[in-house]
C-alpha cells in the first residue's frame, strides 16, 4: 500500500488471516471451538442473544433478506492501541480478534459462549498493521487511509463473505475498541477528554469530553456537567447519543452496523482501562490519603508505615510493585494531609496492585477500629468497585438475567460512595476518564435490565 509518507507500507488483510485460520484448522483461535458444526451452534446462539442488544443492527436486516447466514457470520472486533518501540517512540499497533473465545482464567461457567480472554495474543490477535509515529504524526493522513483499508475489507466480507474450502464464511465487525486515545483519533471525535476545560471560564464554550454523552458541553441548550454523578439520573444521562461527536465521519463508520445510521456506540470504551487509569488510580490514591488520618504518626511516618506493609503484602503475594516506596510525591501530598491527593503513576496495574493491598490493609487497620462513615464509605466503595468489575470480568459473554438485574444497583451505589468519599477526590484534567465517560459506559450497559450481552468491547 502506497502511503502519503511511505511507499509500498505493508499490513496483512484479515481476509489472507481467515484463510490461512480456516485451512490449517485452527478454528479455535478465532471463535473458541475448532470444529465447524460447534462452531455454526455457537454463532447461532450469539446472534440470538446479541439481538436482545443491538436489535436494529444491520446484520438481522441482511439474514430476514437472505443475504448471509448468522451461523457463518463470525464476530470480530476492530482494536488499536499507541505504544513504544525502539528508543520509546510511539508506534501504532491496529489489530482484529474475535468476539468469541475459550473464557477467562476465574471463568467457571459452562455456557458455550465464552470471553476472548485465554492464550496467547499472538494466537489469538492478528495484526493489521503497525505504524511508526513518523508514518502519521506529520501526515494523519496516512493512518486514516489504513482505516479506511480495514473497513472496506470489513464491508466486504460483511456483504459478500469470502469461500473457503467451499464454504462461504462472513465477518461481523462488532466495534471499535482501545483507549481514549485511540477512540478519540479513529473516530475523528470532536468530543473527548482532550477538550476538557482546564481554565475556570473561556471565551470559547467547551465542545464536550465524552463521544456517547454532551458531558461537559457548555453550548448546549441546557446545563450539562460532565463532574455529576452519584445520582439516578445524571443530567448527561438523557443525552446519551443525541448529537453526533464528529463533524466528518471516521472512515471505521464504512463497517455495517446500525441499520441505516451512523452510531458512536461502535466506538467503545475499554471499561478496565478507565478504571485502573483513571477513576480508580485517583480514588486509591485520595482513599488511601484520608485513611492515613488513622495513623496516629506525623506525614513522614505515615508513608513509612504504609509503605511497609504495602511491601510485606507484596511479599506475601509474590507481587513485583513497579514502584517499591509509597511516597508523598507518589500521591501528591508534598505538604501536609490537607493536600488534594494526585495519583503519580502512570502504570495502570499499580492501580490493581494498590487496591487489593488497600482491601487487604482496611481489613486490619480500618474495619472494626473506627466507626466514622468517611473512612467506612471509602471501604464500602473499593468493595463494591472490586464486586462491579468482578461481574464484568469474570461472568462469560452472556450475563444471567439475576446479574443484569444487580448490575445497575450496583454501578448506583458505586457511584454513590464515589460521590461521599470524595470530600478529597481529585480527577485530573489530563485523565483518560473524565468522570461522566466511564459512568456513561457503565450506565448504558448495566441500566439495561435485558438479556445482555458483555462482549469484549467492554474488556
Amino acid at each position: 500500500m502506497d502511503l502519503p509518507s511511505k511507499k509500498q507500507f505493508p499490513f496483512v488483510a484479515f481476509s489472507d488471516w481467515l484463510r490461512f485460520i480456516v485451512e490449517k484448522d485452527q478454528l479455535e483461535y478465532l471463535v473458541g471451538v475448532k470444529d465447524i458444526s460447534d462452531m455454526q451452534k455457537n454463532l447461532h446462539t450469539f446472534w440470538d442473544r446479541y439481538k436482545s442488544v443491538c436489535p436494529d443492527h444491520e446484520i438481522y436486516h441482511r439474514a430476514s433478506a437472505h443475504q448471509l447466514q448468522l451461523n457463518m457470520c463470525i464476530p470480530v472486533l476492530h482494536h488499536g492501541d499507541e505504544g513504544r518501540g525502539l528508543k520509546k517512540k510511539q508506534i501504532m499497533v491496529l489489530s482484529v480478534h474475535g468476539a468469541l473465545g475459550k473464557g477467562c482464567r476465574r471463568s467457571t461457567s459452562d455456557d458455550p459462549l465464552k470471553l476472548n480472554l485465554v492464550g496467547n495474543t499472538f494466537l489469538t490477535h492478528y495484526l493489521f498493521c503497525a505504524m511508526p509515529i513518523y508514518l502519521y504524526n506529520e501526515c494523519p493522513e496516512a493512518f486514516y487511509m489504513m482505516l479506511d483499508i480495514q473497513a472496506e475489507e470489513f464491508k466486504n466480507l460483511f456483504e459478500t463473505g469470502m469461500v473457503i474450502n467451499n464454504r462461504r464464511f462472513f465477518i461481523c465487525c462488532l466495534g471499535v475498541k482501545g483507549d481514549s486515545p485511540y477512540i478519540s483519533k479513529a473516530g475523528m471525535m470532536e468530543r473527548s477528554f482532550t477538550r476538557r476545560p482546564t481554565r475556570p471560564s473561556s471565551k470559547k464554550a467547551a465542545t464536550g469530553i465524552c463521544h456517547l454523552c454532551l458531558a461537559g458541553k457548555e453550548d448546549f441548550e441546557v446545563d450539562v456537567p460532565f463532574e455529576e454523578y452519584g445520582v439516578e439520573l445524571p443530567g448527561w444521562l438523557p443525552t446519551v447519543g443525541l448529537v453526533k461527536p464528529w463533524a466528518n465521519p471516521s472512515p471505521l463508520l464504512k463497517i455495517p452496523f446500525k441499520h441505516g445510521v451512523e452510531s458512536a456506540e461502535f466506538f467503545h470504551f475499554d471499561l478496565f482501562h478507565n478504571w485502573h487509569s483513571g477513576m480508580g488510580k485517583y480514588y486509591i490514591a485520595s482513599a488511601v490519603i484520608v485513611c492515613m488520618e488513622l495513623i496516629d504518626l506525623s506525614i513522614d511516618g505515615a508513608f513509612e508505615f504504609l509503605s511497609e506493609d504495602f511491601m510485606a503484602y507484596c511479599r506475601k503475594k509474590k507481587e513485583s510493585p513497579y514502584h517499591k516506596k509509597l511516597t508523598k510525591s507518589l500521591f501528591g501530598v508534598e505538604g501536609s494531609f490537607k493536600d488534594c491527593p494526585d495519583a503519580a503513576w502512570s502504570k495502570g496495574d499499580f492501580t490493581r496492585l494498590l487496591c487489593q493491598w488497600f482491601e487487604d490493609y482496611c481489613s486490619r487497620e480500618v474495619v472494626g477500629k473506627t466507626l466514622d462513615p468517611l473512612y467506612l464509605k471509602c471501604v464500602t466503595y473499593l468493595y463494591l468497585s472490586k464486586l462491579f468489575l468482578k461481574v464484568c470480568g469474570v461472568f462469560d459473554f452472556y450475563f444471567s438475567v439475576v446479574t443484569c438485574e444487580d448490575l445497575p444497583n450496583i454501578s448506583c451505589m458505586h457511584a454513590a460512595c464515589h460521590v461521599t468519599c470524595s470530600l478529597r477526590l481529585r480527577l485530573s484534567p489530563s485523565s483518560q476518564s473524565m468522570p461522566a465517560s466511564p459512568l456513561c459506559t457503565m450506565r448504558v450497559f448495566s441500566s439495561n435490565r435485558k438479556k445482555l450481552v458483555l462482549s469484549q468491547t467492554m474488556a
